[in-house]
């Protein structure tokens, strides 16, 4: 799976700024800042028509700018003072005198840009990334050539009010003038800050409010996107997956925000490049640090941490051969068991380490490895069993183990390889009962790699491929009886190739083909082709654009976990010649625009269909293992709205989304032996869901977030009533009789049954709730310390999260379970 990098790009002007060159010296090669100077300034047929649409978009795009006259160019890289590359530098050109950029590009991993085409003339090139100084350049275009233009960035010691904002913007720029037709929406480390949440910051709840993301319950991290499964998530940590990164039962992600960079979720239009998954992306990406010492830490009600950055000395990397290298360690651990040690036994606690470290060579080639070890122990046999009879011993955890190279080569074109292992396992005992358990574990090896070659003025080709092993069992075994004891594994692998062609303010486009493969231990062999198609049409000056993108995506894997639980652990499957693997057929339409300065509005539409979801047969028969899960199909439909603004004493985002989802499966509680189908909405069928987010400033130097969530209710299934169960008898004479089973009737403590309502044909209540936060930063000699509370659910709404009935009371009575109440937090942390 290869991802994506998003890349920031800024159009104002502030610190000092290089004095224009001389007309008659246009080709300068390195142009050094002066902190000194002053500064101036679907279905297949639906899928088929959307493509058809699409390549009549490219077949007019093309024609077009075959009439063009041939223009000239620029191109070159960005470095630091040390000479590292300078990824994610905004480069804005402005025609002589203009007040606005007529093209925004940004640099890549390997710090490299490309501006083409570019009209013969004169151009004012700025140069701009957060942290320092601004460089700005005149250069003149000439007819069929390309200029070289290198550049050196100088830090910047103090950083500026309004820059943060500004960095933020531009990043969604750059993306916008950049990417055909995926939904990509990121969230900084700045963000995660200020968004209240519970008891520290988490980057997978942030995203919680993002449109198309559906987070049924408040006691679960787990979330689901425009109708797809949890499980249909790809969740990567600096390129690598995790595949159950929560805590406490899926109630906080793994993720420790002192190393979080940033947070990118991509919900939609996944150009070839994307594989593993058929819903959404979602990628986290660590900082590796200043390449000196430096201490990060909080304290907050859940756990304690700390984060050490540093870097290698100069004789080590002289050993390695690295130009720079540096590397952040960060320690998580809940410490209620031990501050309570003396007075209370607390049987339960999580732990995390995480690592990573980046090097970076001679010639911009970089190197990053990523570690990640957690655990959760819940060990009740520590407690006496007079205070608490039943003693279970659960844990649960991930590992994971990665390397990635980069390799930039001349006029922009790049190599890139990845090899990693992530494990998951997962397991239950009861210290009283030693012939009773559960375990479940997956194994997930990964070995991928692919490159990016820009052909004339125009074309970018990007191919790859990769190989990905997964191994994985699940046992439950009892009272000397073996209830379940599967393996299975298999290879998946698959290629790509991928072509973008851009006209500059007008097109863009991008054709793909992805091919999947997998070989089960089982036997069972699949290819699934999945082309992939986008186009996006610039219009209003390049301030606004329409998009497209159609494709089919393809997963081997899934989790039994029923999703309706609101804790749970997944428990990991693959395809194989009794489980189906999920094909998914997809088209968005959407347009975005940037009405003002600071503002964004993009709205979505989209269709997804879904062929081999599997869930569990409750109803299987024991003797038949190919009866445990059944498969299934699903569809989604629905509607994305999000409005930012990035500017301003207050700034935030508005989103709104509507889905309608459904599943059909086989009904298996039905008796019958054909089974017939049921279709239902699958509990993350929230209809509308609206959350607004603000961050602000308070009194005091205090800084303030709010979020606010509403959304209609989720699906449910109803009792309807209860009755005495009967069960058949034999008689004296081999015959059978329907007699009332022993102890059956509707009076108290007597066994009843069921009768229910249509499958999650009811609707939870509207849910709704407000979140507010609090910071401020009190800088020291020594460092920085920042006390912050969170406040969850402030109006202390009653969100239900499940209803009981009691039909044994006369009339019968419903009751309800609650999500999170008014829940204040507080917390604090340090750096020096």
């Amino acid at each position: 799976m290869a991802g994506r990098t998003l890349i920031p790009a800024s159009g104002f002007q502030t610190g000092p700024v290089i004095p224009p060159r001389s007309r008659h010296s246009p080709y300068p090669v390195i142009e050094r800042s002066d902190p000194h100077d002053a500064a101036p300034r679907p279905d297949m047929r639906r899928l088929s028509a959307l493509a058809a649409v699409c390549l009549l978009l490219m077949a007019t795009g093309v024609a077009t700018s075959a009439s063009a006259q041939d223009p000239g160019g620029l191109d070159g890289r960005v470095m630091d003072s040390s000479g590292l590359p300078l990824q994610a530098v905004s480069l804005l050109v402005f025609e002589i005198d203009a007040e606005r950029p007529v093209r925004t590009v940004s640099t890549d991993q390997a710090g490299y840009f490309r501006v083409e085409p570019l009209e013969v003339g004169r151009y004012r090139l700025e140069f701009l990334r957060l942290g320092y100084y601004p460089v700005e350049r005149e250069v003149e275009i000439e007819a069929g050539a390309r200029l070289r233009v290198d550049v050196e960035l100088r830090a910047r010691a103090i950083t500026l009010e309004g820059i943060r904002v500004e960095g933020e913007r531009d990043r969604t720029r750059v993306r916008f003038l950049e990417e055909a037709g995926v939904t990509t929406r990121e969230i900084t480390a700045d963000q995660l800050r200020l968004l209240p949440g519970l008891a520290e910051s988490d980057p997978v709840r942030a995203i919680e409010f993002l449109p198309g993301v559906v987070a049924p319950t408040d006691f679960s991290a787990s979330f689901n996107v425009r109708g797809g499964s949890a499980d249909q998530n790809l969740i990567l940590l600096d390129g690598f997956p995790l595949f159950n990164p929560f805590h406490l039962g899926g109630v906080f992600s793994v993720f420790n925000a002192d190393l979080v960079e940033r947070v990118e979720l991509s919900s939609g239009g996944f150009p070839a490049e994307f594989g593993g998954r058929v819903s959404s992306v979602l990628q986290v990406e660590s900082n590796p640090g200043p390449g000196e010492f430096r201490v990060d830490g909080g304290v907050s009600l859940l756990a304690a941490r700390a984060a050490v950055s540093g870097g290698l000395s100069d004789g080590m990397q002289n050993r390695l051969g690295l130009r720079d290298g540096r590397y952040r360690v960060a320690a998580r651990r809940s410490y209620v068991d031990q501050l309570l040690r003396p007075v209370a036994t607390v049987p339960y606690a999580i732990t995390d380490l995480q690592g990573i470290f980046r090097g970076w060579g001679e010639g911009g080639s970089r190197w990053t490895v990523t570690a990640y070890s957690g655990r959760d122990v819940l060990d009740l046999g520590r407690i006496d069993a007079d205070d608490f009879p039943l003693r279970v011993d659960l844990d649960w955890g991930n590992q994971l183990l990665g390397a990635g190279w980069f390799r930039p080569l001349e006029s922009g074109a790049n190599l890139e390889g990845r090899v990693g292992v992530t494990r998951f396992s997962t397991g239950l005992r009861f210290p009283d009962f030693d012939d009773s358990r559960f375990e479940s574990r997956i194994r997930q090896l990964t070995l991928s790699g692919g490159g990016a070659l820009p052909v004339g003025g125009s074309w970018t080709f990007k191919s790859g491929g990769s190989a990905e092993h997964f191994r994985w069992a699940n046992l439950a075994e009892t009272g000397g009886t073996i209830f379940a004891d599967d393996v299975g594994g298999g290879w998946n692998t698959a290629a790509f190739a991928q072509a973008t062609w851009r006209r500059p303010g007008a097109w863009i486009v991008e054709p793909g083909l992805r091919v999947e493969g997998w070989r089960g231990e089982d036997g069972a062999r699949v290819l699934e082709p999945s082309p992939r198609f986008s186009v996006k049409r610039f219009f209003a000056g390049g301030e606004a654009a329409l998009k497209a993108s159609v494709g089919r995506y393809v997963q081997f894997l899934h989790s039994v976990r029923d999703e309706e639980l609101p804790l749970g652990i997944d428990l990991w499957v693959t395809a194989g010649e009794d489980i189906s693997h999920v094909v998914s057929d997809q088209a968005q339409l959407g347009i975005e625009a940037f009405p003002g300065q600071g503002w964004l509005v993009a709205f979505d539409g989209y269709y997804r269909k879904f062929d081999g979801v599997v869930t569990t047969n409750l109803a299987s028969n024991p003797n038949d293992p190919a009866d445990d899960l059944l498969s299934g199909r699903g569809r989604s439909f629905g509607a994305d709205l999000f409005v930012e603004r990035t500017m301003g004493r207050v700034d935030g985002s508005l989103s709104v989304s509507w889905l309608k989802a459904d599943r059909t499966f086989p009904d298996f509680i039905s008796g019958r032996e054909d089974r017939p189908e049921i279709t239902f909405s699958p509990i993350f069928d929230r209809r509308l869901d609206a959350d607004l987010v603000l961050r602000f400033p308070l009194p005091r130097d205090w800084e303030g977030g709010m979020r606010w969530h509403v959304g209609s209710g989720i699906p449910y299934t109803r009792p309807l009533a209860a009755y005495a169960p009967f069960g058949p008898r034999q008689t004296k004479n081999g015959s059978l009789r329907w007699l009332g089973l022993e102890g059956a009737s509707t009076d108290d403590d007597a066994a009843v049954a069921i009768l229910l309502g249509p499958r999650n044909a009811e609707r939870y209540p509207v849910y709704q709730r407000l979140d507010v936060s609090a910071r401020k930063d009190y800088h020291r000699g020594w460092g920085r310390i920042s006390p912050y509370v969170d406040i969850l659910n402030v109006y202390n709404r009653s969100n239900v999260l499940f209803y009981f009935y009691d039909f044994r009371a006369d009339p019968p009575q419903r009751t309800g379970l609650s999500m999170f109440p008014f829940l204040p937090t507080l917390g604090v942390e340090v750096r020096f």
